[in-house]
């Protein structure tokens, strides 16, 4: 009995201790439309909220912790409307991208490309639409 309960100590630690992590810093990816002729941004993330419309000038944004290992990894696949036939997939945010405890990560849809901006820094393009990707499930 008293090896049950140390389990449950140490399991209920362990969970606290995961979840500690987003209530001292929660990072944030930002996926944003600057397409331009009314065009839609369809966005689809491995954060389990489903598939997402943007429209221009809008942008959608989860917020989460790191896990308790720090190999948080979220990835997301984006389409072009109105026909939604350009596309691109992307590791959106990787938890070894930072040391830092709260992580701003936006991702700038436009024309010619798909902009990374890190912690607030100047947006470089990193991604063409339908070129080479990296997608992780």
């Amino acid at each position: 009995m008293n090896n049950l309960l140390i389990v449950l100590i140490l399991l209920g630690l362990c969970i606290s201790l995961s979840n500690g992590f987003r209530m001292l810093g929660g990072s944030t990816v930002t996926l944003s439309n600057q397409l331009e002729h009314n065009k839609l941004l369809k966005v689809r993330c491995n954060n389990d909220e489903g598939e997402q419309i943007v429209k221009i000038g809008e942008e959608y944004e989860f917020t989460f912790g790191d896990n308790f290992l720090g190999t948080t990894l979220y990835s997301c696949k984006l389409d072009q409307g109105p026909n939604f036939k350009h596309h691109q997939e992307f590791v959106a945010y990787d938890a070894t991208w930072s040391k830092a405890l709260e992580v701003t990560c936006k991702w700038i849809a436009r024309e010619d490309g798909i902009y990374f901006s890190l912690d607030g820094n100047s947006p470089l393009r990193r991604y063409e639409w339908d070129g080479p990707h990296l997608f992780i499930n």
